[in-house]
Formats: structure tokens, sequence, C-alpha cells
């Protein structure tokens, strides 16, 4: 099923054995369940790993929320050097490989303690950030228009070619299908083995990584100004338009709202039928994508130097004015400290309330997001070409 369509713009848009203590229908189910399991196709059983942070934004919903407490008392405990700006956001595999790209064109898997395991070198820098799947597949985009799928052990298992760089990272939906945009301006759908299933066509570059909701339904925004909504099938759910480009990432709130910022300098929070719930203007670009608490609490950054903190409902709670603009999306822990990064250098640790609790100093502007470790440690990339492991200060270190 090959599908290419140009978007239409809505406006919103028992029985036992005698004597046995085994049902029969337990026996049937029994015989089923393995019966299915061994005719069942790959690309079925193809799901997000069950590591720390398997993907950009930790999951499907895009959430940024850690199931792990912050650190108290940060030190670095190592840099690792790449010979371009790591723009892209790192994930953490099954085995707690860190997984991140660089602009000097390669895809790097590097241990928990900082070691080099390998690297893979694609034709364009590689923006995208990784996604890992259950069989430790490494899923990423490049510059050079091919969404690479990697072994674990960083040989290549396949290659899909777009027609532009892919900037954007991919999602892993339940049943395999790995969506991601492109600058070739359409949002692809592919299966579990690297095969088209239908492309979605806006009006410009797609940078917006998707989301996808429980029931399947996928959101991203479009550098057309657009926020879309499609059903896993391709079709047309709704569309808005903000007055801007949207290159952020949509976050999906467990009752089923997208919250998404846009160039326009708006924070929008739409229902699941793409009625405006609520917005919020803030003074300049909102390139971050935003991130959630255990609370409910809504936290994302502004081009105009501030992390801006929201109540569930919209409220403003408060601000804090870091020292350059915030293209880092924040990540937030279980303790619910929010963590996020600056043009001036920084990467910050605040407390619900929005005072400082700590801050590190890299050698460039940050416009790599936080994952975290589930001992805390904070992994993010610097525009000095450099990944960070900021961790607990211990006797050895």
């Amino acid at each position: 099923m090959l599908h290419d369509r140009s978007f239409l713009f809505f406006s919103k848009p028992e029985r036992s054995f005698s004597g046995k203590g085994i049902s029969y229908v337990l026996y049937i189910a029994f015989l089923f369940i393995i019966i299915f399991q061994v005719h069942t196709p790959a690309s079925l059983c193809s799901e997000l790993a069950e590591s720390p942070w398997p993907m950009f934004r930790h999951n499907l919903q895009h959430t940024g929320l850690s199931p792990y407490k912050s650190i108290q008392n940060p030190v670095i405990k190592w840099t690792f050097q790449t010979e371009g700006a790591v723009t892209s956001s790192p994930c953490i595999g099954n085995d707690g490989v860190i997984y991140f790209g660089s602009k000097d064109k390669k895809l790097y898997a590097v241990a928990s303690d900082g070691k080099l395991k390998w690297t893979f070198q694609t034709q364009g820098e590689v923006e995208s950030s990784p996604a890992i799947r259950k069989d430790g597949t490494i899923l990423f985009g490049s510059w050079d228009g091919n969404l690479y799928a990697l072994n674990a052990d960083g040989s290549l298992l396949w290659k899909y070619a777009a027609e532009g760089g892919i900037i954007s990272s991919p999602a892993i939906a339940p049943d395999g299908t790995i969506y991601f945009g492109c600058w070739d301006k359409k949002l692809h759908a592919i299966t579990s083995d690297g095969k088209l299933k239908w492309t979605q066509r806006t009006a410009d570059h797609i940078v917006s990584s998707p989301a996808i909701a429980p029931d399947g339904t996928v959101y991203f925004g479009s550098e057309d100004y657009f926020l879309f909504a499609m059903t896993p099938e391709g079709k047309a759910s709704w569309s808005f338009g903000t007055r801007y480009i949207l290159d952020a990432s949509p976050l999906i709130r467990q009752n089923g709202d997208i919250c998404v910022g846009s160039e326009d300098a708006k924070f929008y929070v739409f229902q699941p039928d793409g009625q405006t719930k609520w917005t919020y203007n803030t003074l300049y670009d909102i390139d971050s994508s935003a991130a959630i608490d255990t609370e409910g609490n809504l936290y994302v950054g502004s081009g105009d130097n501030n992390l801006y903190a929201f109540t569930p409902d919209g409220k403003l709670k408060w601000t804090y004015a870091a020292g350059g603009s915030i293209r880092s999306s924040p990540a937030v822990t279980s303790d619910n400290v929010i963590y996020f990064a600056s043009g001036d250098k920084k990467v910050y640790a605040l407390d619900q309330n929005g005072k400082l609790k700590w801050s590190i100093t890299t050698g460039d502007a940050v416009e790599s997001s936080p994952c975290i470790d589930k001992d805390g440690t904070v992994y993010i990339g610097s525009n000095d070409g450099k990944l960070y492991a900021i961790g607990e200060k211990n006797a050895n270190n």
C-alpha cells in the first residue's frame, strides 16, 4: 500500500476437564497464543526499547518525564569529544549505551563510562535524535536523506531513502511502524523493515518530530505553520494553522490534549478534536518542545531566554530567565526537577518553584536536549562538539 497525499486543510479541524485443574477454554487460548507467537510477523513485535530514555522526549507522547530522581550534587563525570557540534539529543539503549549524532556526519555509541564503542559514518550532518527498538535496533535520520536502521554492534541493517534531509527524530509505534518528518515536506510512515507504507505531503519542510497518542493518532508540526493530526492509516483528522513556522514537537497529555509551541511566539494546548483549549504569548519564537511533571504542570523554553512554567489549566506559574535563547527541550525527573539548556552555554536544574538548584557550563551554546539515566545521570550534547555526562558527586569524583 503506497500513498502520497496532498494535505486537505480542515477548519477543525466454560467447560473444564473433569478431575483436572485445567480449563478447556484456557487450554485452547494457550494453544492459540503459541501458534500466534510462532506465526506473527516480526513487525508486530517491534516496540520501543524499555530503557531509561529510548527516544527523543523519552516516550511516544513526548512527555520528557523520567521515572528516575534528580541528582543533588552535580559533577561532570566525563565528556566525549566529536568533530562537530552535537545538536542531536542523546538516548539510552537497553544495555546502557548512549547513542547520539553529530554534525561531523556520524552516529556515536558511547558506553556509560564515556568510552567509545563504535561510530557509524553517514554522508550528511546528524541532527536527528535516535530511537531504540526493543530488539536493540537504532533508528535515526541524516541530512544525507536516509533513515538508518543499525544493529546494536553498529552494522547497517537497512536504510530508507527519502528525498530530503532528515532532522526529525523517528517515533516507533506499538505495531512497529516508524514515523518521521523530512525536508522533502512529507511525513513518512514506513514498516519495521524499512518499506514505505504512506507519506503525507505538507506545504513546507518538516523538522518537528511526530508524537503518537495511545489511540494511534500521529501529531506533528510543519514549517508551513500547521499542526497536523493523522490516523495510523494515513488519513487526515484535522489541522490547525499557527501564524509562523512550527518546528517544535508536540507533547500529548494523559487526557489526550496536545501541547506545542510555534515560532509565532505562542504556546498552544489543543483538545484531541483540534479545538483550542488555551494559549499563552511569549516574547519570541518557540522551538523548544514542552515537558510535563508528575502533577501535570507544563514547561517550555522560548527564544526570549525564558523557561515558562504553566499549571495544567494554563495559568502562568513562573518564568526563569536564562542568559540566552532556549531551543533545548526540558526534561523532568520523578521528583519534579526540571533540566534544560540554553544558548548561554549552560545546563540548568530548577526545582518545581522555579528556583535554581545548580548549573553546569559547557564550551558553547546548547541546542541538544537532556536525557536521564536510571542513576540520575544527565546526558546532553553541546555545540562545542562534546557529549556531557553530569552525575552525582561522590568520593571518586
